[in-house]
């Protein structure tokens, strides 16, 4: 028996699925026009700070990161007394365990 031709004889293309979250954002950014190399997250940070329309938690972990931040500051600058200092020293041996 003779077979009967597809009606279609190229090979079905399978639709195209979600893009990725990356090409999301991507999308998104040439939309409204947006160069993200231009994006400076310290400003970002410290416009969440500074409006009071946002949820105190944001703010205060706007605040807490701009305050890591900050020029100059090192965890280790803060430790003025050996107590500190010490469990520095302990975390960062932890740390390196893992």
């Amino acid at each position: 028996m003779a077979e009967n031709p597809a009606l279609n004889p190229e090979t079905p293309r399978r639709k195209r699925g979600r893009p990725s979250r990356k090409e999301e954002v991507k999308q998104a950014l040439a939309e409204i026009g947006v160069d993200p190399a231009l994006i400076d997250p310290r400003r970002i940070l410290a416009s969440i700070a500074g409006d009071a329309e946002a949820p105190a938690g944001a703010r205060v972990q706007a605040c807490r990161t701009l305050l890591g931040l900050s020029e100059g500051s090192d965890a280790r600058a803060v430790a003025d007394d050996p107590v500190t200092e010490r469990a520095i020293q302990l975390m960062a041996a932890r740390r390196g365990a893992n």
